[in-house]
């Protein structure tokens, strides 16, 4: 196979499994659209989120990284230029009891 044909393939694979990354997402947010009024639903859909961010990062990301001190440059350098570290943020308890005061405030009768 021609060198181009097999970028042209790796390209539409990549384009294919984007695809099907957005439908995986618009469905994971349609369950938690059915479970809006549920946390400790809500809570059980974050945590699995978090055990497939784990999952991927150390069992497939790690292994991936680049051996060389160039390759892995150039990899830091796309992440940096690209978006960042990707993160699951957590929500601190002091977040939690701010919004629980908000929402007190705003249901006293005035």
């Amino acid at each position: 196979m021609a060198q181009t044909e097999i970028q042209s393939q790796r390209e539409s694979q990549q384009v294919s499994d984007l695809l099907a990354i957005d439908e995986l997402c618009d469905q994971l947010w349609q369950i938690a659209q059915n479970h809006k009024d549920n946390p400790h639903e809500l809570l059980s859909i974050l945590r699995t989120l978090e055990k497939v961010h784990k999952d991927i990062r150390d069992d497939l990301f790690q292994p991936a990284l680049p051996i060389s001190r160039h390759e892995l440059f150039n990899l830091l350098r796309d992440i940096e230029t690209n978006g960042g570290w990707p993160h699951i943020y957590r929500m601190k308890i002091n977040e939690i009891c701010r919004y629980l005061e908000q929402t007190e405030e705003t249901s006293k009768p005035q």
